[in-house]
């Protein structure tokens, strides 16, 4: 069994060439090294690989910055240019080697991080935990974490309102169909509930307005209407008499 293992090892440890077609300008990035093709001519280039500047001419082989690359076809034109290329690690990420083109930027999982940054997914990160215990956010309804060196706070869903409490007594904590729902107050005072209809009556009750009708509203204001109008017109009676008694005599 030691044969097919050894071999399968030397597959993945083994750098692929990965093609590229990038115009004048342009960048990519393999294994965080960025490639960019700076400048095209008829039958060369000038080409970096994170800041490390190279010239390469057609079917000619470089490495650079630990990356080798073939240039294998130039399409030259003055408004649109782009070149073909071949590029391959010269070094495995992953073999637990910091080799001279690897670094703690490059590849974390060999070079390791410096000081207190921890490696996650091959870039070097703050931890923020080290136990799910770490990322405990203190809400009932999220499921914390701690993968890679990061807490991660997954959403669940709500069953009662009691859940829902966000610590805040000026909103009511409601749980609608699993989500939490933290409403603010309706009104705070019974000035807030007015209506401006005189017959009804307007309360705050428990932060949420409640009206009722008074009773025999429209009845009392007619009735205080007919009072008003009998002695309107007495005053406009006399008004009237003494009137007609200062021209009788003038």
């Amino acid at each position: 069994m030691k044969f097919p293992i050894i071999l399968f090892l030397s597959l993945i440890l083994v750098p692929i060439t990965l093609s590229l077609s990038l115009s004048q300008g342009q960048s990519e990035t393999i294994e965080n090294k960025v490639i960019t093709v700076i400048s095209i001519q008829e039958s060369k280039i000038l080409i970096s690989v994170d800041g490390e500047k190279a010239i390469l001419s057609l079917n000619e082989k470089e490495t650079v910055n630990g990356i080798e690359i073939i240039l294998t076809e130039i399409f030259y034109a003055e408004d649109s240019s782009s070149v073909s290329l071949d590029t391959k690690l010269t070094y495995s990420c992953g073999d637990k080697i910091c080799n001279p083109s690897e670094s703690s930027t490059t590849c974390c999982s060999d070079c390791g991080c410096s000081g207190s940054l921890k490696c996650s997914q091959n870039l070097c990160i703050a931890q923020e935990c080290s136990i799910d215990l770490d990322c405990n956010d203190q809400n009932d309804l999220t499921d914390d974490s701690c993968s890679d060196y990061k807490c991660k706070h997954k959403e669940v869903k709500c069953e009662k309102n009691l859940e829902c409490n966000d610590n805040n007594p000026e909103t009511d904590d409601l749980c609608i169909k699993g989500s939490c729902q933290n409403l603010p107050p309706i009104c705070s005072t019974d000035e807030d509930c007015s209506d401006q209809d005189p017959c009804t009556l307007n309360q705050c009750i428990n932060k949420d307005c409640m009206s009722s009708q008074i009773p025999d509203c429209e009845k009392k204001e007619i009735k205080e209407v007919e009072k008003e109008m009998p002695k309107i017109e007495n005053k406009s009676f006399i008004k009237k008499f003494f009137s007609w008694i200062k021209n009788i005599f003038s």
